[in-house]
C-alpha cells in the first residue's frame, strides 16, 4: 500500500513529488504527504496512531504536519531488525 501511495503522488521530498518508491533520501531531507491527501484514510489511521510506535534515533517525527525529518542515515548498530547482510549481497551478486 505504501508503493502505491507514493507511486500515486501523494509523498513529497524536500517539497517535490515523488512517484518513485526507491527514490533515496539524505540528510535533512524532510518527507511529507501532500496537502490535499490529507484527508485520506490510511494518512488519517497514521495521524492518530503517531505515538504508539517507536520511532528510530535517527529520524524526527512531526505527526501533525505528517512530516518526517531524516537527522541522519542510520549506521549498523542503529538497525534493530535481524538482517544477514551475506544473503542479501548474494542474492544481488547472481
Amino acid at each position: 500500500m505504501a508503493r502505491q501511495l507514493i507511486r500515486h503522488g501523494h509523498i513529497r521530498v524536500n517539497g517535490k513529488k515523488v512517484n518513485i518508491p526507491s527514490a533515496l533520501v539524505g540528510e535533512a531531507d524532510i518527507v511529507d504527504v501532500k496537502a490535499k491527501s490529507m484527508e485520506m484514510t490510511p494518512f488519517q489511521v497514521a495521524k492518530a496512531e503517531v505515538g504508539e510506535r517507536q520511532v528510530p534515533a535517527w529520524l524526527g517525527v512531526d505527526g501533525e504536519k505528517m512530516r518526517i525529518l531524516v537527522h541522519s542515515l542510520p549506521v549498523r548498530q542503529q538497525i534493530d531488525a535481524p538482517v544477514q547482510e551475506q544473503l542479501i549481497v548474494e542474492l544481488y551478486s547472481k
